[in-house]
């Protein structure tokens, strides 16, 4: 596995996104997922679970979190994912 840095830059990604969700909203919970798979060491994983969670629940990023998602992606070469995704309609805040 090639981990690099790749789960610090997803997991400063997810700390940004929960920061600015309400604490009553339920993609806050499905973060902690994504979360977990950051600490365990997973980012394939993490970045899967946040594309989804994402796209399910309409949540925002900016275009600089998003140039982070395909830096990791590259690094995995799981460009596919972001493309498959379709996350472009939920950059900018």
């Amino acid at each position: 596995m090639r981990e690099d840095n790749s789960s610090t830059d997803l997991g400063t990604v997810v700390a940004a996104v929960r920061a600015r969700l309400e604490p009553t909203h339920p993609a806050r919970d499905a973060l902690r997922s994504t979360a977990g798979a950051i600490e365990n060491a997973e980012p394939e994983l993490a970045l899967d679970d946040l594309c989804h969670i994402i796209r399910f629940f309409g949540v925002r990023i900016t275009s600089e979190e998003y140039g982070i998602l395909q830096a990791v992606a590259q690094r995995f070469s799981m460009t596919d994912l972001l493309e498959d995704a379709q996350l472009l309609p939920f950059i900018g805040l």
